[in-house]
């Protein structure tokens, strides 16, 4: 029994003694841990957004316990990394895509191996320092020229560098009216650290700057400008004393102006404008530079003249245009209030303002005074009505009885236009795309022909838009004479009635 139970006790210890892991070995005469970087030393850019990462390879005969990674700065150690778990013990790979910074030293690999064993490598960092951005330098900062004091334009210099080096480089002039590039942009290819621009730029009216942008390796911009400072006297005056000289044909008239500039007077050149045709009359020249004239040439007023022009050049040949209108053998109104039906014969709030029109004397009537006599009612030549709630304008002769509304134009005893002794005949003709106010007296009997002129109403008219008349042989004014008048405005003058309106005309009348 007591062998049995020995027996079966020693089964039991071989049993147990049999089902023990082996106990790993290792060789100690194996190679320490080796670690091998990708590259003998490593630069890194501060500048650059993309750096390479540390690439290095951990081997080890009988397999790493483990790796670990630090940072030497110039001060200290940072522990970065620590690798215990490895795919492949024997043989681990890195790419450490560090943050660099500037103080950066050193990348350091330290490899444990199952002996214990330590395998330590450095990789040398060198570390590209933010570099600042380029800058440009003008000398002298401003540039400031006064026309009357002269003088030579100072040169424009500017140094750009760049302590990364430079790339590229632009210029532009920069004026009232915007920018345009001054010269070519200048390419660098041995990226320069400075470049120096010294240039006589004639710097005129209007100009505001010089502007430069300069580009370094690293895609940096600095953009400065070199502000100018122009001076420049205003150009000559010219100062009529009449804007308007009237006429007869080929009349020789003096014309009065007065001339101001501050860089002198040089020269001045007149002209008679006759439709589109501009004709030198005489040219005055002033060597001695005055600042101020009162002059008073004559020119010769033909019948196709509509304007004398006036070209003043002072000494930096700075010009001034300056025109006077011509009215030459006409009758002329430039601004004259014709009322509606409404003020046949007046209204307080409006004196002198009717609705009947004299060509013979340029102003309007009432319906009272045409019914005086009969040399009154031939010196009415049309009347102004205004149709309904669209107050719709239209203009018609003096006769035509009720079919041109001449019972509504009622004077203070209940007799209207149509109760008029003398009833004139005018006729109306709107014109198309005709130039007024260049319209002389040639003009205006060459370009619209009398037979045209058949009309007793022009129905509707509006602002702007040019009539033409003929007038009868009863009228005061003469008989078959054309003139013509522009719609300058029209307003209503009482605010409950529409067709209550005041219009103003401007008319140009050619003399028989």
């Amino acid at each position: 029994m007591t062998k049995k139970i020995l027996f079966i006790l020693l089964s039991v210890v071989i049993a147990f003694t049999g089902c023990k892991e082996p106990v790993e070995t290792f060789d100690p005469n194996t190679s320490a841990p080796v670690v091998t970087f990708a590259y003998d030393d490593m630069t890194a850019d501060l500048n650059k957004a993309d750096n390479l990462p540390v690439v290095a390879v951990v081997q080890s005969q009988i397999g790493l316990k483990s790796v670990t990674m630090k940072i030497e700065t110039n001060g200290e150690v940072i522990d970065y990394k620590t690798v215990t778990d490895f795919f492949n013990n024997k043989s681990y790979s890195l790419a450490e895509k560090l943050n660099f910074s500037a103080d950066y030293q050193n990348f350091i690999v330290e490899a444990v191996d199952k002996l214990d064993r330590k395998t330590t490598a450095k990789l040398p960092l060198n570390i590209v320092e933010v570099k600042e951005a380029p800058s440009v330098v003008f000398e002298p900062a401003e540039i400031f020229y006064d026309e009357l004091v002269g003088g030579v334009m100072p040169v424009t210099k500017f140094t750009a560098t760049s302590e990364a080096g430079l790339k590229n480089l632009v210029m532009y002039l920069v004026s009232e009216s915007g920018q345009v590039q001054y010269g070519f942009p200048i390419d660098f290819t041995e990226e320069e650290k400075s470049y120096t621009f010294e240039q006589l730029i004639n710097y005129k009216e209007g100009d505001k700057g010089f502007k430069v942008k300069v580009t370094d390796i690293y895609d940096q911009v600095r953009i400065e400008t070199l502000p100018v400072k122009y001076l420049t006297p205003a150009p000559p005056t010219v100062t009529a004393a009449r804007d308007t000289i009237y006429a007869d044909k080929d009349e020789t008239k003096p014309v009065v102006l007065k001339l101001e500039s501050l860089r002198g007077i040089k020269e001045v050149k007149i002209f008679r404008i006759e439709k589109d045709q501009e004709t030198l009359v005489s040219t005055l020249n002033y060597p001695d530079k005055p600042q101020t004239l009162n002059i008073n040439p004559s020119v010769t007023f033909t019948n196709a003249t509509s304007k004398i022009k006036f070209v003043v050049t002072d000494h930096v040949d700075k010009t001034t245009e300056a025109f006077v209108t011509a009215i030459v053998n006409m009758q002329y109104a430039a601004n004259l209030s014709i009322g509606s039906h409404i003020l046949a014969n007046g209204l307080e709030a409006y004196p002198d303002v009717y609705a009947l029109l004299s060509l013979n004397d340029l102003k309007t009537y009432s319906v009272d005074y045409a019914l005086q006599s009969d040399e009154n009612s031939a010196n009415v030549d049309l009347k102004f009505y205004v149709f309904g709630g669209a107050a719709v304008l239209r203009m018609y002769s003096i006769d035509g009885g009720s079919g041109t509304k001449s019972n509504e134009f009622k004077g203070s005893g209940g007799k209207s236009v149509i109760d008029m002794a003398v009833q004139n005949k005018t006729r109306l003709l709107k014109l198309t795309d005709f130039d007024f106010d260049n319209a002389t007296a040639e003009s205006i009997k060459q370009d619209i022909p009398a037979s045209n002129i058949v009309s007793n109403n022009i129905n509707p008219f509006n602002v702007g838009d040019v009539l033409a008349f003929k007038t009868a042989d009863t009228s005061t004014a003469g008989g078959d004479r054309i003139g013509i008048m522009k719609i300058l405005s029209n307003e209503q003058v009482i605010a409950i009635n529409p067709t209550a309106r005041i219009i103003r005309v401007a008319i140009k009348f050619p003399k028989q």
